[in-house]
């Protein structure tokens, strides 16, 4: 009889063994080498605590990945804790990469002081995600507005002109704001085209084809199934990425040498000791003028992707990359880049009105030194004119910037 009974609690164990095997193996799924599992910190919860889960994405493909997006699906009658982003992303991940994450959901009941209405199983929308959210566009927007307002103290015509040139600033803003690397589908392949200075992110030169590449588009997603005082509420996160054919690093490397006069140095990111912290940086551009707008990075010195993230004037944390606008009396709008400790302007507004096949960038070297996030290495070059052409000036100031003419830039 006691041999039957330690049987059966042996039973009981290996049942409740291979149960929380298969929850498990239920919160995750694998395509094409590519594995999302999502994992709540417990299986049961009471109304009025909250809910964490992890999620991780493994590239075990053997090949790149690019516009990597992980979305988070926020149960009814939750919301997400202050300081926990329901969307992942990544510009670029090589084999064997990952990315990983972790949300806090907050009852609503509790955060709100009564009962929210109950469903049982639902699940809100997901974040409209097709464009990255940026940490500092609200603060770009605010410091704007109160541009703006000043602007209401002197004349109507003047208060009129400046008002559009900031409508025009965030229009701009919008259309040239994004980490990493652009990717431009042409037909049913798609060209790498890689923007310095033009894109949040950019790595090389403006508008130029890397090479013609064959990718995939793919997405699916997981859930993970919790109860809360015996309701079941469902976790899910989704996945949306490109898998590409060709070895993408390999490709920026070809495109460094055909379209480099000189490449002078390649130096992996993390040993690089020439890179501001974001304290420095931020008074370095104040040294230069450049104020009214924040100063965002969006790498961090290992690569990863942080979603345009405004700097602190009280961090030493180092970043490959800085970048913020600045906008001219004549309404023009820059950005304006340092790289390494190199810094670089790209008169975005005058770019967009040229006809010229390539873009024109202010610097103050014959040299352009860019960021690749393919590798995470800063590339240091002389770059051929069908690349990019370079105006060079004494100095980058915002006096500089807004004293130089269309004609003086665009003719370099």
């Amino acid at each position: 009889m006691e041999c039957m009974k330690t049987a059966a609690v042996f039973l009981a164990a290996a049942m409740s063994i291979c149960a929380a095997g298969f929850r498990a193996r239920a919160a995750e799924q694998t395509a094409d080498g590519v594995r999302l599992a999502v994992s709540a910190d417990k299986p049961a919860y009471r109304a009025d605590e909250n809910i964490t889960f992890s999620i991780i994405l493994e590239n075990n493909s053997g090949r790149d990945l690019t516009d990597i997006t992980v979305k988070s699906m926020i149960p009814a009658d939750y919301r997400a804790a202050d300081g926990s982003n329901p969307v992942l992303r990544s510009t670029y991940m090589q084999a064997g990469g990952s990315l990983t994450g972790e949300l806090v959901l907050i009852p609503e009941r509790q955060s709100s002081g009564h009962t929210a209405p109950q469903t049982t199983a639902a699940v809100t929308e997901p974040l409209e995600t097709t464009e990255p959210q940026h940490t500092s566009s609200s603060a770009t927007e605010t410091r704007a507005s109160e541009t703006a307002d000043h602007a209401g103290n002197d004349s109507a015509p003047e208060q009129t002109r400046h008002s559009g040139k900031v409508a025009v600033f965030l229009a701009i803003a919008a259309a040239l704001s994004g980490g990493g690397f652009l990717l431009m589908r042409k037909g049913k392949g798609k060209s790498l085209v890689i923007v310095c200075c033009i894109a949040a992110g950019g790595m090389l030169y403006p508008a130029s084809d890397v090479r013609a590449a064959e990718s995939e588009a793919k997405s699916f997603s997981v859930r993970e199934t919790v109860t809360v005082d015996g309701r079941q509420y469902d976790l899910t996160a989704e996945v949306s990425f490109t898998m590409e054919t060709e070895d993408m690093q390999a490709a920026v490397a070809e495109y460094y040498e055909d379209n480099s006069e000189q490449i002078i140095s390649v130096e992996e990111v993390e040993e690089k000791t020439e890179v501001f912290t974001e304290k420095e940086a931020i008074r370095f551009m104040a040294e230069r003028g450049f104020t009214e707008y924040p100063l965002t990075f969006d790498y961090n010195m290992d690569g990863s992707y942080a979603d345009e993230t405004e700097a602190s004037p009280d961090s030493d944390a180092q970043h490959p990359m800085y970048q913020t606008y600045f906008a001219a009396e004549d309404g023009s709008i820059w950005t304006v880049f340092i790289v390494g400790k190199m810094i670089t302007a790209n008169p975005a507004s005058y770019n967009l009105q040229s006809d010229l096949d390539t873009q024109v960038l202010v610097s103050e070297t014959e040299t352009l030194t860019s960021y690749t996030e393919m590798g995470n290495k800063l590339y240091t070059t002389i770059p051929k004119d069908s690349a990019v052409r370079l105006k060079i000036v004494d100095q980058i100031t915002s006096k500089k910037l807004n004293e130089m003419t269309y004609e003086e830039v665009m003719n370099p």
